[in-house]
């Protein structure tokens, strides 16, 4: 996912989000595909930036060797700081945000819908 300028945007991307209004009226619904009509429709909304959908052009298992990878580099990183409470809690942290990112990126990939492509199961 990314986020966006609107004057960016082009028709054919596929927003990630729903869009509401500041009153909470639906615009679009997640997975709406971006229109000409739907960019003129969000200006003059005032919307400045949208959530796209983008494939960055990894393979499940490219995502999962990146996802090791920076496990692995923060396991040597904090090695020396087992007993601070709070650089550990950041490591953690760490982490987690890395394993939602593996985690959005492959249900890109792979929608939950169909759940029997190899990033049904994501590992780590």
């Amino acid at each position: 996912m990314k986020r966006i300028a609107l004057d960016k945007a082009t028709p054919g991307q596929v927003l990630a989000e729903k869009l509401t209004r500041h009153d909470g009226v639906l615009l679009a619904n997640q997975g709406a595909e971006v229109t000409d009509g739907l960019l003129r429709m969000l200006a003059r909304q005032n919307i400045e930036t949208i959530l796209i959908e983008e494939d960055d052009g990894r393979s499940p298992e490219e995502i999962m060797a990146d996802f090791q990878n920076l496990v692995a580099a923060l396991e040597t990183r904090f090695v020396r700081v087992k007993d601070q409470g709070i650089l550990m809690a950041l490591k953690k942290t760490m982490i987690y945000l890395a394993e939602r990112e593996r985690d959005e990126t492959l249900a890109l990939i792979n929608p939950p819908d169909n759940p029997s492509g190899p990033a049904a199961k994501p590992q780590g």
